[in-house]
C-alpha cells in the first residue's frame, strides 16, 4: 500500500482532477463564446476553481468509506486530508469571489447543480461505514455525475437559461454520461451491487455500446454547426472536435477494470480536448 501511494503515476492520477477542472473551464468558455456570443473569463475561472473544490470535497468524503479503505487512490486522500481540505476551501472561496457580483442570479440558475453535487456523497455514514448520499441511489451514480457536468457548464456559461441552453444541456448530458459509464466499468471491483450501475445491469459489452450511442448527439451538433454555416464562411477546422470525439469513443470502447491510470487520465483529458479543438478551429 505505501509503495503504491508513493508511486508518481498514482499521484499524477490523484491530482488528475486538475485536468477535469481545465475541461470544465474550457467548456464554459466554448459554450459562452460559440453558442451565446461571448465567453466570460470570470465564469471560466470560477468553473476551474469550482470543479477543484467539488471533486476534492467528494473524494475526501469517499476516502472515509470503509468499502475503499484499501484502495491506494483514496488512501492518498486520507493521508493528505489536511492539505486537501485547504485546497477545497481555498478553491471554493475563489470561485465564489469571482462570481460575487452575479451570485444571486447564478445561484438561482445553478441550484439544480449545486444541491445534487453537495448531496452526491455526504459526511453521514451507515453503521457499516458506508457513505450516505445520492451516489447510493440505485442507477443514479453515473447519470447524476453527467447531469452536474452538463447543466453546470452550460448554465454557468449561458447568458440566459433559454431553449438553446437546455438543448446544449441535453446534448452534453449524453457526452458526459458516456464517460461516466466508462468509469463505472473501472469501478466494477469496488462498486456494491446495490448501486445498479450500467455495467452491473447490462454487462460490459452492452454498456459500451450504449455509451457509444450517447456520443452521437454531440457529433451531430458539431456537424450541424458546420452545415448551418454559410457555404462561403465554412471552414473544415470547425470539425476538429470530431477527432477528439473519436478518440473519446476509442477510449470508452477499450475501457475495462484492468486498465491503468493513464487510460482514465486520457479519457478525462477528452473533456478538455473537445472545446480546446473547437476554440482552435475557430481561430484558423
Amino acid at each position: 500500500m505505501d509503495r503504491a501511494i508513493r508511486n508518481p503515476a498514482l499521484r499524477f492520477m490523484v491530482h488528475g482532477h486538475v485536468v477535469l477542472a481545465l475541461g470544465a473551464a474550457l467548456h464554459v468558455w466554448w459554450i459562452g463564446e460559440h453558442w451565446f456570443g461571448q465567453g466570460l473569463w470570470i465564469r471560466t475561472a470560477a468553473a476551474f476553481f469550482g470543479t477543484i473544490a467539488c471533486y476534492g470535497y467528494n473524494r475526501l468524503m469517499r476516502s472515509r468509506d470503509a468499502a475503499v479503505k484499501e484502495v491506494a487512490f483514496f488512501a492518498w486522500y486520507r493521508q493528505h486530508a489536511r492539505i486537501m481540505w485547504a485546497v477545497v476551501g481555498t478553491s471554493a472561496a475563489i470561485a465564489v469571489a469571482l462570481i460575487a457580483s452575479e451570485l444571486p442570479i447564478l445561484i438561482e440558475r445553478l441550484w439544480i447543480v449545486i444541491v445534487p453535487a453537495l448531496l452526491y456523497v455526504t459526511p453521514l455514514r451507515t453503521k457499516t461505514g458506508q457513505a450516505i448520499g445520492l451516489r447510493q441511489v440505485p442507477g443514479l451514480k453515473s447519470l447524476l455525475v453527467a447531469w452536474v457536468w452538463a447543466a453546470g457548464t452550460v448554465m454557468l456559461a449561458a447568458h440566459y437559461a433559454n431553449s438553446l441552453a437546455w438543448i446544449l444541456v441535453s446534448v452534453l448530458l449524453g457526452f458526459y454520461w458516456s464517460i461516466a459509464i466508462a468509469f463505472d466499468l473501472r469501478d466494477t471491483m469496488v462498486d456494491g451491487r446495490g448501486l445498479r450501475t450500467m455495467p452491473q445491469l447490462l454487462g460490459i459489452r452492452a454498456s459500451k455500446a450504449f455509451a457509444g450511442l450517447l456520443l452521437l448527439p454531440l457529433a451531430m451538433l458539431i456537424l450541424f454547426q458546420f452545415l448551418w454555416t454559410a457555404p462561403g464562411d465554412r471552414s473544415a477546422h470547425v470539425l476538429l472536435p470530431l477527432f477528439a470525439l473519436i478518440a473519446c469513443a476509442a477510449l470508452v470502447f477499450s475501457a475495462s477494470p484492468d486498465r491503468r491510470g493513464l487510460h482514465w487520465l486520457l479519457l478525462d483529458g477528452c473533456i478538455a480536448l473537445i472545446p480546446l479543438l473547437a476554440i482552435l478551429g475557430s481561430l484558423c
